[in-house]
């Protein structure tokens, strides 16, 4: 099992950014102003993780302040990981980031959705640590594929900052009855922050961390959200211990050797996975055409309007076929269902896992993208003919305009079948699951120094 054990954070120094009252902007519903700790309001210094960051959301970021985090995660600098590591070493150098002096648990929490006002939101509850980086296999797994463009735009990133700016979300499994207690400690030092859908996140100093690091060492963990950081840590953790005198330290003593993550048990706090839909760049029109045309043994096609797909899917969200929506031009729009038992047979072919053969996602890569429309898995990883959007809105109207030859919407990913996937030892095709919402970028920074 990996180990687990509590960080020396780098973060907003409270004596610039606390204070001994809560602020009003990141309070909960009912939540007295006075604290026993200092509380800082980090609302206009957060951001998302890189990958989610549209240019239009970097400016506005840039906009709130001038040591907004989003400066170091995706600096619209020319030169933008040597700008990153000049604002950091600033930032440390004019006091707005301090280190702690001694290495602690954070709690993190952050609510799972809107409630209306005056009502708290409810939580998902996490503790941030540092977990000691190991090649895939029983004690870590991923859930889903990653791309060479990310890991090497962030590897360059980490070796300018020698700092980890974000934690990835890790999950395990506890039903035990003794989960509440371990989860549920006082906190002091704190920093909020409400992200850009105005949700809270929380992290805080856990006044007693005992139990806490061979509890979470007792785990098997799977990556949740952060593959592309995951393996771009264990990159480059490689480089460094290539040199001779880190090279011979023992595992685990090197600042490298681990990585920052905020673990979650899954199955006991609500998590929420939206779907990430695929849209198609280029394509052969008549093999597109024929996936709607005439009987097929795999899916059956049936036309429902563009707008109305989102809906259909939702209604179907336990169906046990594999179903997608199809966008098609000058607004023709298709559900594509699939028949169980010729889905079945056709994904015995495929090398993968049982879990992994019955995923909507891995049907429509081998199936439609693969068999169909011959859209390979390097032209996937070339990034230039399948692109991705969150949003079902954004790729109708990305069709609409003729910005793509179609789209494909697709249902989410459920919990359990990332689980079964990732203890199968298997692994999905890459963006199947988008963990909503996203740890933010700012709350807590670990440095790889020393």
């Amino acid at each position: 099992m990996p180990l687990v054990r509590p960080l020396r954070g780098l973060g907003y120094a409270l004596d610039r950014f606390g204070s001994g009252e809560i602020p009003a902007r990141v309070r909960r519903p009912g939540e007295v102003a006075a604290s026993q700790g200092r509380v800082a309001d980090l609302t206009d210094l957060v951001c998302p993780p890189y990958d989610v960051i549209s240019d239009s959301q970097r400016a506005t970021l840039l906009g709130r302040h001038p040591r907004n985090a989003v400066r170091l995660e995706l600096s619209a600098e020319a030169a933008p990981h040597r700008a990153a590591a000049e604002a950091l070493a600033a930032w440390q150098a004019d006091g707005t980031l301090s280190i702690r002096s001694r290495a602690a648990f954070y709690s993190y929490r952050y609510a799972a959705t809107d409630a209306a006002e005056g009502v708290a939101q409810p939580e998902i509850r996490g503790i941030l640590a540092r977990v000691r980086l190991e090649p895939w296999g029983p004690g870590m797994r991923p859930h889903e594929h990653t791309m060479p463009g990310p890991k090497e735009d962030r590897l360059g990133l980490l070796r300018a900052t020698r700092t980890q700016l974000s934690p990835i979300l890790v999950l395990y499994v506890d039903r035990s009855a003794g989960y509440e207690s371990l989860i549920e400690r006082a906190v002091f030092d704190q920093w909020r922050a409400r992200d850009g859908d105005g949700l809270l996140h929380r992290a805080g100093i856990i006044e007693s961390d005992q139990g806490l690091a061979a509890y979470l060492s007792r785990r098997r963990l799977v990556v949740a959200d952060g593959h592309h950081r995951y393996e771009t840590a264990l990159a480059y953790q490689a480089e460094v211990r290539s040199k001779p005198i880190p090279g011979a330290a023992a595992p685990g003593a090197l600042a490298a050797d681990w990585v920052m993550a905020v673990l979650v048990n899954a199955a006991r706090e609500q998590l929420e996975i939206r779907p990430t839909h695929r849209l198609l760049r280029r394509v052969d029109a008549d093999r597109l055409r024929s996936l709607v045309q005439g009987p097929d043994p795999l899916f059956q096609a049936v036309p429902v309007a563009p707008e109305q797909l989102a809906q259909r899917l939702a209604d179907l969200r336990d169906a046990a076929e594999a179903v997608f929506g199809l966008v098609l031009p000058d607004g023709e729009g298709w559900l594509l269902i699939g028949d169980v038992d010729a889905a079945a047979d056709r994904m015995r072919r495929e090398p993968i896992s049982a879990p992994a053969r019955r995923l909507d996602l891995a049907i429509l890569h081998a199936a439609l993208l693969g068999d169909r429309l011959r859209i390979t898995e390097a032209d996937v990883a070339a990034g230039e003919t399948l692109l991705y959007t969150r949003s079902e809105a954004d790729a109708r109207a990305r069709v609409a305009r003729g910005e793509v030859a179609a789209a494909i919407l697709v249902r989410p990913t459920r919990l359990e079948e990332l689980t079964a996937v990732a203890a199968a030892g298997d692994v999905m095709p890459q963006k199947s699951t988008y963990f909503y919402p996203k740890l933010l970028t700012g709350m807590v920074f670990y440095p790889l120094e020393g």
